[in-house]
């Protein structure tokens, strides 16, 4: 390689490093547990522990916009199980569909007609497949589950999981995760925030069966990352992409150099 094109190498890594360096500083990891306390010696087993058994379909939650630090980046959930741990329960089978919406309506409001009606804009799909098992955490279990990142900001309102089941069985005693110290609609402990409610939607014998907007539902942690700090100039940002052009170009230049140097016998 030439010293024009060490130059051209030197400056183009050079460029990429400057963007990881700002990555680095103003991208945070973090997690954000919403609906603590659990209600103590109970739970709730949909829609992951028991759905064969009440022919759900989907389940949905909405979680207040207030309750989150600002605009983040959602790549995994977790549920917990430290109430009913003498069940044995495990996750369902079946496969699962987990996505992230907006919505207008809010904790306690949830349309129990139409699940359709409940989803708002930027809809998305978070996880698909069997659930995987669950996993040890201090005196209980967690199920964790991991999927494609979903941007949010709060500023364009309540989040909504929207999570649906096909092929649902229950392989053995019913899972019973955390849910809200909130239980029905009407009641809620002073000083307890609401931050979440929920609402199922199924079928028993062939015929529709839906109901919740419990102000409650299960207690949901988010892991996430929060970008903190400016964002770049798009001049920046132009000079970030064209340094990692200027690496490709590269790379390219020199495996053509040497392709061409092998036919040659250079």
């Amino acid at each position: 390689m030439g010293v024009t094109g060490m130059r051209w190498e030197s400056r183009a890594a050079g460029v990429a490093m400057l963007c990881l360096a700002w990555a680095g500083n103003h991208l945070q990891a973090a997690t954000v547990v919403l609906g603590e306390p659990p209600r103590l010696g109970t739970g709730n087993c949909d829609p992951f522990g028991c759905p064969g058994s009440f022919g759900l379909g989907t389940y949905q939650q909405v979680f207040l916009s207030t309750a989150f630090p600002g605009t983040i980046s959602i790549d995994g959930l977790a549920f917990f199980e430290s109430q009913v741990l003498s069940n044995g329960g495990q996750p369902a089978a079946g496969t699962y569909a987990l996505s992230f919406s907006y919505t207008s309506f809010g904790p306690g409001n949830l349309n129990l007609t139409s699940p359709g009606a409940n989803v708002g804009s930027g809809s998305q799909g978070f996880f698909t497949g069997a659930l995987p098992a669950l996993t040890p955490e201090g005196a209980g279990n967690e199920l964790i589950i991991t999927g494609t990142p979903f941007v949010y900001d709060p500023a364009d309102g309540d989040l909504l999981l929207t999570v649906t089941v096909t092929g649902a069985a229950n392989p053995g005693p019913a899972l019973y995760l955390d849910e809200a110290e909130c239980g029905p609609k009407t009641f809620c402990p002073p000083g307890t925030s609401v931050v979440s409610s929920n609402a199922y939607f199924g079928t028993i014998n062939g015929l529709p069966v839906s109901g919740g907007n419990s102000l409650g539902g299960l207690i949901t942690e988010f892991d996430y990352t929060t970008v903190s700090g400016n964002v770049p100039e798009p001049g920046s940002m132009f000079l970030v992409l064209a340094g990692f052009a200027m690496i490709a170009f590269e790379s390219r230049r020199r495996r053509v150099f040497r392709v061409n140097a092998r036919r040659t016998g250079g």
